[in-house]
């Protein structure tokens, strides 16, 4: 009985901390994984040894036969990255890293053991996973670019000068790429591929 009591106890008190939202930071973050850190950092974070894969192994492993130019993270550029899978401390899916320090960082609802908590998901801006196409466009305005990645069923809304590109599915959105705002000649170069 009295270990039962010590178990509810620490039951309810973990109930405030999950359902608190985790909050995107745009061009900055999300909960306390910053853009800066450096990889010792992230492992703080998130709790993970993750393997340090290169660009190379990003083109091979992760885009197949896409072009990378037409990639926002190929074109901000990396030395090497890591994806997280089973991670369930938040739902980061890639961080990437140039010169030892975070430079992108993906958040994802998916795959499904995702869900859960990306459910708690909210930007800076007030803008929740599952949220609709239209709400949005209502928070963020037009986007600079969307894309259409047909091979990776997501259609993605670019928001270079805010630091932030949405992926979209079944126009709501499911994931979200934070890097640091980029300067005009990157946006207009990455965005003048698909004209």
């Amino acid at each position: 009985m009295r270990k039962s009591l010590i178990f509810l106890v620490f039951g309810l008190m973990a109930l405030p901390a999950a359902a608190q939202d985790i909050v995107i930071r745009e061009g900055r973050g999300v909960g306390p994984l910053e853009i800066g850190q450096s990889y010792e950092q992230v492992q703080d974070v998130l709790g993970f040894h993750g393997q340090l894969k290169t660009y190379d192994d990003y083109l091979a492993e992760e885009l197949f036969n896409e072009d990378p130019e037409d990639f926002l993270e190929c074109e901000i550029g990396f030395d090497y990255y890591i994806k997280f899978e089973h991670l369930l401390t938040l739902p980061v899916s890639y961080v990437f890293f140039k010169d030892d320090k975070v430079n992108q960082i993906k958040v994802s609802s998916f795959p499904a053991y995702y869900f859960a908590i990306a459910k708690s998901i909210i930007t800076g801006s007030g803008l929740h996973f599952w949220d609709t196409e239209e709400k949005m466009a209502e928070i963020y305005g037009r986007p600079a670019l969307t894309a259409d990645y047909e091979n990776f069923i997501i259609k993605s809304s670019f928001y270079p000068r805010k630091g932030i590109t949405f992926s979209l599915r079944d126009g709501v959105v499911r994931a979200a790429h934070l890097y640091q705002s980029s300067d005009a000649g990157l946006t207009e170069k990455f965005v003048g591929r698909f004209r």
